[in-house]
Order: structure tokens, then C-alpha cells, then sequence
């Protein structure tokens, strides 16, 4: 839980108090709440948000709830970008979540849609810069030739160990110490969002992806 008494919200420019923990029970995701009811989640080792959909109205639409239809829920749009998405590819995926929980809004798989058209720009981006990765080229130094794979760090595999698939992005092939870029082939078993939370690229990669995300 935060260990600050209180927060506030932010909306069109106005804020209002919304008291102490007690009455607003918070977890160390929940940064703070502002325009557009966007909420930060610290626990991700990059920026990460939580934006409130508004409804039918905006552009980006949140796909069908499975939800019963008696359970009131909300939809947030995740991204990596602290403005309201302006396309549909800037979106990671869909979170729903009971308003009237105490719970905690939590990037979990049965709370979770992928997003397909986020998917392919993930994929488009770790192809054209794998290659200058400076942690994809150190596995250069172990091997020379073959397939090497690109892995997920939310779930490190042990060293010398093969990740899980659900924890691989794709595979390239390495041809004479070179890195193929072209050869990249993305695994269909892995999962944006597992029971080991949202996937995590190398620090290189993840701002390669977030500037393209910023310039579509």
C-alpha cells in the first residue's frame, strides 16, 4: 500500500481531494491519477499507464467485456505513453476492472486483451533493432552460427537454460558472429501478458519501442 495518507485526481485542469488511505485504498502501481483519469503504474521497471476509456465516444474502443453483465466495469487502455492514445497500435492491450472493487487494478491474464495491432509494431521494432542491442550482442560472444533466441526478462530463464515459450519473442539467425536481422521470426507462443505480468524488452529495445510509439 502507499505509504503517503493521500492522493489526488486530476481532471480538465480542476483537482479534488479524495481523503486518506482509508477511504481510497491504493497500491504502489497506482502512482497518481490525472486528466483523462490516467494512472501510472510504478511497479514496471519502465513507465507504464493505465488510461481510463471514456466510452464510445473515443476513438480507441475497448473490445466486448466478459464480465457478467450484472458486474459494473471500467476499461483502461495500457500503453507505455502518458497521453491518451491517438491510435489503436499505441495501445498494449485492455484491462477491465470492477469500480467497485477494493482490489487493486492489476495487469493479469484473465483481466487482460491483447491488442494484434500493438503485436505486429512490438515485433516490426525488435526486428529492425535487435541487432544494435547491446545485450543481444553480447550473446555474439558465446556463439558465432545458428539460432539464437530473443527473450522476455519478466521471466528469466536460468543461466544456460532455454526460456519458457510463453518468454520468447522470436528467434534470428546468427551467421559468422552476424546478427540477421531479416531472419527474425516471431514465436507464436509468446504472451504479452502471463501469469509473470506484462512482457519486458532490454532497456535498448523498450526505447526503441517507445519512440516509434511516440512518432506514429
Amino acid at each position: 500500500m502507499l505509504s503517503a495518507a493521500r492522493t489526488r485526481i486530476f481532471t480538465g485542469g480542476s483537482r479534488r481531494n479524495i481523503g486518506t488511505i482509508a477511504t481510497a485504498l491504493l497500491s504502489p502501481r497506482v502512482a497518481f491519477v490525472r486528466h483523462r483519469s490516467t494512472i501510472c503504474d510504478t511497479s514496471y521497471p519502465f513507465p507504464l499507464y493505465f488510461h481510463l476509456l471514456p466510452g464510445r465516444a473515443s476513438h480507441i474502443h475497448a473490445p466486448p467485456s466478459t464480465s457478467a453483465a450484472s458486474e459494473p466495469h471500467a476499461s483502461y487502455a495500457l500503453s507505455f505513453l502518458s497521453t491518451f492514445p491517438k491510435h489503436n497500435r499505441q495501445v498494449i492491450g485492455y484491462l477491465s476492472h470492477n469500480p467497485s472493487s477494493t482490489s487493486d487494478i492489476q495487469v493479469r491474464p484473465n483481466k487482460f486483451t491483447e491488442n494484434e495491432a500493438f503485436n505486429t509494431v512490438l515485433h516490426a521494432v525488435i526486428q529492425k533493432n535487435l541487432d544494435k542491442d547491446p545485450l543481444v550482442k553480447q550473446v555474439l560472444q558465446q556463439q558465432l552460427e545458428g539460432w539464437t533466441h530473443i527473450a522476455d526478462y519478466r521471466n528469466p530463464a536460468p543461466y544456460g537454460r532455454i526460456p519458457l515459450p510463453e518468454d520468447i519473442f522470436g528467434s534470428v539467425q546468427i551467421v559468422e558472429g552476424v546478427i540477421q536481422p531479416s531472419t527474425y521470426q516471431r514465436m507464436p507462443s509468446h504472451r504479452i501478458v502471463s501469469s509473470n505480468g506484462l512482457f519486458q524488452l532490454s532497456e535498448y529495445l523498450h526505447g526503441a519501442l517507445t519512440h516509434h510509439l511516440i512518432n506514429l
